[in-house]
């Protein structure tokens, strides 16, 4: 044991302290997973967002600051889904910390004139820009693995773009193309992309509630439209549901966005990969896809 305990001393000893991975920080699930397909056993990845917090509301707390500070790089959506990003940011000037923002340069979804959906991991074929560009920064910050970050993401960038053409094909034959939201409107480049039509009974914000009327809408929609089935993405709006299902008979299904999957989900191995062939299951189902 003690020429053990002898060699690791010595390799702690004599390893340069430049020889460090490099660290990378994402806000959300979705972010950290993709990276960590690139970064291998090469780089580190921490997720910021604890199981199952809500990404709209959640704050970094001070043991997550320092450990920013001690990151190379950070990867976060922007454009308001991160409230704290901006502030984050002018703090973390002098720092050496790098950001990669997936809303830099996207293509946006409105809800109406004046609302962006900021849920733009939802877009695949984007997600296989923004890998690509996660490769080439990867590669700057530590460039004697540049040809395997860059390697890697060129193969997860295929596999993003299978994953669209599979939704595609597998959602394009329903005989129901109302998505029925019993929670707020996250789904709005899949409404786009697999010409859908989302109806969300909370609107835009995450906290809110669907209220009376909304409810009784939504029982006249389904009535009217015959929809088949009702979504919920959270447990706080599964009760919505349920209370439609009992006044209509309509079938339930989850259906995540996979910004922040349960603790129960991490445990079980759920990748982003995962939960959205879980989520493309549920849809072909709900909506009655042959």
């Amino acid at each position: 044991m003690r020429y053990l305990i002898c060699f690791i001393l010595i390799f702690l000893l004599t390893t340069p302290a430049g020889a460090a991975r490099p660290l990378v920080v994402a806000s959300i699930f979705p972010l950290y997973d993709l990276a960590r397909e690139i970064a291998g056993q090469e780089a580190r990845v921490h997720l910021l967002l604890p199981p199952g917090a809500d990404p709209h509301s959640w704050e970094p707390t001070p043991k997550d600051l320092l450990f920013l500070r001690r990151a190379d790089l950070l990867l976060a959506v922007g454009h308001g889904l991160e409230p704290w990003l901006e502030d984050l940011l002018a703090g973390l000037e002098e720092t050496r910390l790098k950001t990669l923002l997936l809303s830099e340069g996207a293509k946006f979804v409105f809800h109406d004139s004046r609302h962006v959906d900021p849920h733009l991991w939802l877009d695949f074929r984007w997600d296989a820009v923004y890998v690509k560009r996660l490769g080439q920064e990867l590669s700057s910050i530590d460039p004697s693995h540049r040809k395997l970050y860059q390697k890697r993401a060129k193969a997860l960038a295929q596999r993003l773009l299978a994953l669209d053409e599979k939704f595609r094909q597998g959602l394009s034959n329903c005989r129901c193309r109302l998505l029925l939201l019993a929670g707020h409107a996250a789904f709005g480049y899949w409404e786009k992309a697999y010409h859908l039509k989302q109806v969300s009974l909370a609107g835009l914000s995450p906290e809110a509630e669907p209220t009376p009327r909304a409810l009784r809408q939504a029982i006249e929609i389904i009535r009217k439209e015959r929809v088949p089935a009702v979504f919920y993405e959270e447990p706080s709006s599964r009760r919505f549901a349920e209370m439609l299902a009992r006044e209509t008979g309509v079938a339930i299904y989850y259906l995540t966005p996979g910004a922040s999957p349960t603790k129960e989900e991490l445990l079980s191995g759920a990748t982003f990969f995962s939960l959205m062939e879980e989520d493309l299951l549920h849809l072909r189902e709900g909506l009655l896809c042959p």
